[in-house]
């Protein structure tokens, strides 16, 4: 006779009101009966989605399986226990560990070759159906379009209020008030030939609010106003997908970037006008000449990429501009020689993004002065080889090699984990985001927002744990960090040697360099040395913890 606890789980609030966690709850006992154990507690989540870890029940149940309180785990299902394989081996791995028994429908679950390969098949199963319910929805979704019927996604538009459907389908109404302001946008951009950014300015010293309440207008935000069809009386549905090709050029591929499907497969709705269709051709024209118009196109400069503002944080650009040319004549005034220069500097994106907002609006404004291209590139090669090739000199910029090892040990191990247990945590809240965009509870712009911020939050708590990580040479053996130093020195030397042209050099800076930060004339070149630690030893921990990071600062003319 052992001790035994039963799991339940329903994932949506629907199945909570009718009751079928009921069943699973009866069928459980029912086992635990007839094997003649004795039922200690019962772990119950009432709609809560098995996609995800994060449960209060299972949360209980994770902890109290480290006690002496049960000896054995009944559970109705696999899906039951969570939809995904890699989380249903993550919790009977747990539960195993402890020497506890695992009841899965009333089989005992031994850790052997044929009982995994049962649970991942059964896990495979619930994966599938998952997918399936998300499959069903879209198509759903996509019907009642066609059938002229709004969602609810996307219908945040400036000039539009939406009414839910109740008695009737739901619908949009103008809002006549926003509705002038976007007449009003689109008059000076189509009519008075004004650019965007005088419009920003205009709408922010006028006080005219975004549809989310905000007084400093977006870019991306008056250009979205522009070219939505939404204004001259349809919506389209279905125009855009997510290809694996990088968002802007130069950049590495993360999510992917956004484009928009064939013309064939957008899905009309009809809505109300607030603008002619005569106007939306002509803003529509306009967008297609300027395009047409020679710009000035991105370049990649050997610090692409790894730039950083000093002051405010924000990434560098590589900023090209025509300059006249004067000289003194004979009677020694300045003047024109009719000669045109062109100057590369880099500069700050925020200085350039602040350009296009009016003075009095509200904003952390950055004011680090642009810098000439080859001066900064000079002063960044002139750290790698005086620097990064020397190990005694490098050595000197290893954060945290030369400070006492014996009182931070523990504590910045205990950190480390705490901060490991924050990372875990927000991954899976980002993972239950993109759960209720796939059960379409979250539009795509809040969907896109909230994933971002998530993002922000994981990048922020990373950046504490590399800094912790920084102090690693306190806390292992002197002579592992130094055999590294070394070793890493050797190589950089070596393809230092081997750098003949432009495309060598920029690989080398990505390949050594982890970014560079310049604020008035003062440069700071980050980067780390890779290192075996034993303390880190374990196969699958991440990278970055067996980096030991340097920060090697010097100054540069501007």
């Amino acid at each position: 006779m052992k001790k035994a606890v039963i799991y339940a789980r329903v994932s949506s609030k629907k199945q909570e009101k009718d009751g079928t966690i009921e069943s699973q709850i009866a069928a459980l006992r029912k086992q635990v009966a007839s094997a003649g154990d004795i039922l200690v507690k019962e772990y119950l989540d009432n709609g809560y989605s098995g996609a995800k870890l994060d449960r209060p029940g299972l949360n209980q149940l994770r902890q109290d399986v480290k006690t002496d309180l049960f000896d054995a785990v009944y559970f109705h299902n696999t899906d039951r226990i969570a939809r995904e394989v890699t989380y249903q081996t993550i919790i009977v791995g747990e539960i195993l560990k402890q020497n506890k028994q695992v009841i899965i429908n009333g089989r005992d679950y031994v850790e052997n070759p044929e009982n995994k390969f049962t649970l991942t098949v059964l896990g495979a199963v619930s994966e599938l159906e998952r997918a399936k319910i998300i499959e069903r929805y879209s198509r759903g979704r996509m019907h009642k379009i066609r059938q002229g019927s709004l969602v609810s996604n996307g219908l945040r538009a400036l000039g539009y209020t939406y009414i839910p459907k109740g008695l009737q389908a739901g619908r949009l109404i103008i809002n006549e008030k926003e509705a002038e302001v976007v007449r009003l946008i689109f008059k000076m951009y189509a009519n008075d030939g004004a650019s965007k950014s005088k419009i920003i300015r205009y709408l922010e010293d006028n006080r005219i609010p975004t549809k989310t309440g905000r007084y400093m207008w977006q870019w991306k935000t008056l250009e979205g106003i522009l070219k939505n069809h939404s204004y001259m009386g349809i919506k389209y549905f279905n125009t855009r997908t997510m290809v694996k090709e990088p968002s802007k050029p130069f950049r590495k591929v993360k999510y992917g970037k956004e484009v928009f499907k064939d013309k064939s497969e957008w899905l009309p709705v009809k809505v109300p006008a607030i603008i002619s269709p005569e106007l939306f051709a002509k803003t529509q024209e306009r967008f297609e000449s300027n395009r047409q118009k020679y710009r000035n196109p991105p370049q990649i400069r050997l610090l692409s990429n790894l730039l950083r503002c000093g002051e405010c944080g924000s990434s560098c650009t590589a900023h090209k501009r025509f300059v006249r040319g004067y000289s003194y004549n004979k009677e020694k005034k300045l003047v024109k020689n009719g000669l045109i220069y062109h100057r590369e500097s880099y500069i700050c994106a925020r200085r350039i993004r602040q350009i296009i907002h009016s003075k009095k609006t509200e904003m952390t404004r950055c004011s680090n002065p642009q810098i000439y291209t080859h001066l900064l590139e000079a002063s960044v090669f002139s750290i790698v080889e005086e620097v990064m090739t020397n190990k005694n000199k490098l050595k000197d910029y290893i954060i945290g090699y030369k400070e006492n090892r014996g009182s931070v040990r523990q504590e910045a191990e205990n950190e480390l984990k705490t901060i490991e247990q924050k990372i875990s945590q927000l991954m899976l809240e980002k993972k239950d985001i993109l759960e209720q965009y796939a059960k379409g509870q979250l539009n795509r712009d809040n969907y896109g927002r909230k994933c971002h911020e998530y993002d922000q939050k994981i990048d922020g708590v990373k950046t504490e744990r590399n800094k912790l990580l920084s102090m690693v040479p306190a806390l292992h053996k002197r002579s592992v960090v130094d055999t590294s130093i070394e070793k890493y020195c050797d190589a950089a030397r070596t393809r230092l040697e081997k750098c003949a042209d432009f495309d060598t050099k920029r690989q080398l800076l990505l390949d050594y360099l982890q970014k560079v930060a310049f604020v008035r004339g003062k440069v700071e070149v980050h980067g780390s040395v890779p290192i075996q630690l034993a303390a880190y030893s374990d196969p699958e921990q991440s990278s970055e913890a067996r980096e030991v990071g340097f920060v090697i600062k010097s100054e540069t003319s501007h």
